[in-house]
């Protein structure tokens, strides 16, 4: 049976039977043809063996070649859509071992006839703040398909890069390197829905299927599931192993606010962060037992630990609780998954058991790319900066216009002094999300690595974020010799809560050359378990304490390096 299936997958006997068929026709003009031209009936029996030799080579070419839409390939130069190619991937221990069904995929994939992006889908209701029900409505049916190992999907950010905007469905392919697209639309009114879904071929805009749905919300988790079903179908994915996920169930109106708390998540803002919290307690309250609801309540309290928003140590506390809920409920969702992992090492309370919590997480989701982030930012802790940029290219790879993944990449590229490509990682995020928290702090820290100080100035002068930018500042104006300037930035940037900066405050006064105070600030830095100390082996910033006793004590104390 597996035979069989590998000969439909490589279309030999779709090409048998089209050489059948083509011979037969052939024979039939040329019969017509050579008796006209009064061709002794050797001719006829000439263009018959002809045909037969050309049988087997038409097998065998199929067999070793697929149609794809950048051309003819070689099957073996083709990424497979089994999810067990013999390439190899990085593991989280640095070693590298022969790539598992639901391992990671090689950076450079191209767009074979099992890869697809889901559009968001329009929203029809006449309630225009139902918006949010049919893009959250789109992302469940892109994360139900993300879950089939044979098949590509691309990532949220990057499909929905494109809502609003008059593209045709053949450029929007191109962009994102895939076969098909699927897109539709809501109706919502009331308690009921009407969804129409459309699963479109990016070579020639045709549709490989569409649907109508007329339903009562409570019936959505139905609706999601066969639309999975029918694309899985159109797709051949069965073929390879793969069938259709199912959908996580809830109460609809608890549903309604998860929806409306993953909509808000999304803006990556400090009032989008209070907002999507507000939803999730909503559905929560609800519906306690939805464990992805836990999952993005643990994320977002992260979220906003990690700028500043809130109180550190609180929300890192509410981080870890709610992800601990949520796989209490769930154990198989991967981002509470890898969250909590990377929180133990970070943490130093469970080093070994962080570790299998991400390897976890890479298996269950290796195209999910807030997963494929915390891997690399695990690794820059162990100074494995080519692991690090390698988890950030598949990420890249998954979700090709995210400013996340952009930002990930663009901060390794830059502790590995990979200044050129750091620069335009960076310069990509903020044309693709100019409002990016650390976006322009970031850029900055590059150009002064680059000696550019006044450039790195008006970087650090648009940063949005308060602490960032003081921070920034602090730095720039220390660069240019403007000190009183710098001691000024510096002085704000100490008012604030000093849990959660301690790190920035130790990379300051580092780079301005105050080694003592430095040091003093990096312990307190991790005894706060500052997120900041997965940085400081590789953190050009802190060069200037390389050189002294305490550095190496300080990092093996703490880890710090593999």
């Amino acid at each position: 049976m597996r035979f069989l299936a590998e000969l439909r997958r490589r279309k030999v006997i779709q090409t048998a039977v089209l050489y059948v068929v083509a011979s037969w026709a052939l024979l039939q003009v040329a019969e017509l043809l050579l008796d006209m031209m009064e061709v002794p009936k050797w001719g006829l029996k000439l263009v018959f063996v002809l045909l037969v030799i050309g049988f087997p080579l038409a097998l065998m070419l199929s067999w070793m070649h697929q149609i794809t839409p950048q051309g003819l390939r070689r099957e073996v130069d083709t990424p497979s859509n089994r999810g067990d190619p013999a390439a190899e991937t990085l593991t989280l221990d640095g070693t590298s071992a022969p790539r598992p069904r639901s391992g990671l995929v090689p950076a450079s994939v191209t767009a074979t006839d099992h890869s697809i992006a889901v559009l968001p889908f329009t929203n029809m209701s006449e309630d225009k703040t139902n918006e949010y029900f049919a893009d959250g409505l789109s992302e469940e049916l892109l994360n139900l398909l993300s879950r089939i190992p044979a098949l590509r999907v691309v990532a949220r950010t990057s499909s929905f890069s494109f809502k609003g905007r008059s593209v045709s469905a053949d450029a929007i392919a191109r962009e994102l390197n895939v076969a098909h697209l699927l897109e539709g639309s809501v109706r919502k009114a009331g308690s009921r829905i009407r969804i129409t879904a459309q699963l479109i071929r990016a070579t020639d805009s045709s549709h490989a299927w569409s649907q109508s749905f007329d339903r009562d919300l409570s019936d959505i988790f139905a609706v999601q599931d066969e639309i999975a079903a029918a694309v899985v179908g159109e797709l051949e994915i069965k073929l390879l192993g793969g069938t259709a996920p199912k959908s996580r169930h809830t109460e609809p109106r608890a549903y309604a606010h998860y929806l409306q708390g993953r909509h808000f998540f999304e803006l990556q803002s400090a009032t989008g962060y209070e907002q999507a919290i507000e939803a999730l307690d909503s559905a929560i309250a609800i519906d306690p037992g939805f464990g992805p609801a836990w999952a993005m309540l643990g994320a977002l309290y992260w979220g906003q630990a990690n700028n500043s928003l809130i109180d550190y140590e609180e929300g890192s506390r509410k981080a870890r609780a709610a992800s601990e809920k949520a796989l209490a409920l769930d154990p198989d969702q991967a981002e509470p998954l890898s969250l909590l992992g990377m929180l133990d090492l970070m943490e130093n309370c469970d080093a070994d058991g962080g570790m299998r919590r991400l390897g976890r997480a890479l298996q269950l989701e290796p195209h999910n790319q807030r997963v494929l982030a915390r891997a690399a930012h695990v690794a820059t802790r162990r100074g494995r900066l080519d692991e690090a940029i390698q988890y950030g290219k598949q990420a890249l790879n998954w979700d090709p216009l995210s400013p996340n993944v952009h930002a990930v990449l663009g901060v390794t590229y830059y502790y590995a002094g990979r200044l050129d490509e750091a620069e335009a990682m960076r310069r990509k995020l903020l044309a693709l999300s100019p409002g990016w928290l650390s976006g322009y702090y970031n850029l900055g820290r590059i150009l002064l690595a680059r000696n550019n100080a006044s450039a790195a100035l008006a970087a650090m002068q648009q940063e949005e974020s308060p602490f960032w930018r003081l921070t920034g500042l602090a730095l720039a104006h220390h660069a240019l010799g403007q000190h009183a300037e710098s001691d000024e930035a510096l002085a704000e940037l100490n008012k604030l809560d000093p849990v959660g900066i301690a790190y920035q405050l130790a990379e300051v006064y580092a780079y301005r050359g105050e080694i003592a105070l430095a040091f003093e600030w990096l312990d307190r830095a991790a005894e706060t378990h500052d997120s900041g100390l997965s940085n400081a082996s590789v953190d050009p910033l802190l060069k200037a304490l390389h050189s002294d006793s305490r550095w190496g004590a300080f990092l093996s104390k703490h880890s710090l390096t593999s």
